[in-house]
């Protein structure tokens, strides 16, 4: 599968999930052009109960968000963002936006 996606980490508020990027209880995923495509329930996501032991290992989001080329959040640890970028060709974006609206037209903005 093409990674071409963006992945935004949002909290159940709708707003950008305040800590890291791998137990946001949903990611939105938007195309790049902008488009919303799709509101992605996390299974690791501290909505879900879990003691998020594998906050730190990056392999089960990607695994969860195969289409994504671009992980967006407020946070994401130092080790998880170099294993993104060196390991797997996914850039990780550390944003002080707080809605997934902003952060994407940010990003976008940032591109042109």
């Amino acid at each position: 599968m093409e990674r071409t996606l963006i992945a935004i980490g949002v909290a159940t508020d709708g707003k950008l999930w305040q800590g890291h990027f791998g137990i946001a209880p949903t990611y939105f995923l938007y195309h790049p052009d902008g488009a919303l495509v799709e509101k992605r329930a996390n299974p690791y996501g501290a909505a879900a109960g879990e003691k998020h032991q594998h906050h730190d290992d990056p392999k089960l989001i990607i695994d969860l968000l195969p289409e994504c080329r671009v992980f967006i959040a407020r946070r994401m640890g130092d080790r998880s963002r170099r294993n993104l970028a060196e390991k797997f060709g996914i850039t990780p974006i550390i944003t002080t936006e707080t809605t997934p609206e902003a952060a994407i037209r940010h990003f976008l903005g940032e591109q042109s």
